[in-house]
């Protein structure tokens, strides 16, 4: 379920398992200035997401929004 987070913007709960066609090895990440828990992450697709909570509990896989909506528009 997405939360709008407004100005074009949501949150989505990424809820295991992480085993998708969409979940991509996270390449590199750096913190979000003044957040406690948040990252921009590079995937291996080459997008950048933001991710909120423990790097660890993601088992080095995130899931690509911009992949899953590229396929979406596409069919």
């Amino acid at each position: 379920m997405k939360v709008d987070l407004g100005h074009g913007s949501y949150l989505e709960p990424d809820d295991g398992p992480r085993d998708s066609r969409f979940h991509k090895v996270i390449v590199a990440a750096v913190p979000i200035p003044g957040t406690r828990a948040g990252h921009d992450v590079l995937l291996q697709c080459g997008h950048h997401v933001q991710t909120f909570g423990d790097l660890r509990h993601a088992g080095g896989v995130a899931f690509c929004v911009q992949c899953r909506d590229q396929e979406d528009n596409t069919n």
